[in-house]
C-alpha cells in the first residue's frame, strides 16, 4: 500500500471531493474503480461521492484515524486491543 494522490483544498466539502476525484480519474485513466482500494479517515461526505465517481471501488477507513477517535472517548490498553482486533478483520 502506498499513497498515490493527495491535495490541499479549502475544506473537506462535496465540491472539493468531486474536484479531487475528477483529477484522480483523469490521472489514473481509470473510470470504474475496479481493482482500486481507497483509504480515508471517517469522512462521511466522501462515501456518496465515491459511489458516484467509482462504481466498483473498495473503500476502507484508516485504522489509525478510527483508533484516534475511539481513544478520545474510551481509554485504556484493553480498549486499544479491542479496536485493533476489530481492525484486523473488518477495516484494514
Amino acid at each position: 500500500m502506498f499513497p498515490v494522490a493527495w491535495a490541499v483544498v479549502e475544506g473537506e466539502r462535496k465540491e472539493s471531493w468531486k474536484w479531487f476525484l475528477t483529477e484522480l480519474i483523469e490521472d489514473l485513466n481509470h473510470q470504474s474503480g475496479q481493482f482500486l482500494t481507497l483509504m480515508s479517515d471517517q469522512q462521511k461526505g466522501l462515501v456518496p461521492i465515491l459511489n458516484e465517481f467509482f462504481a466498483k471501488v473498495e473503500h476502507r477507513m484508516c485504522a489509525r484515524h478510527i483508533y484516534a477517535n475511539w481513544h478520545k472517548k474510551w481509554k485504556g490498553a484493553n480498549k486499544k486491543n479491542s479496536i485493533l482486533e476489530l481492525c484486523k478483520g473488518n477495516l484494514c
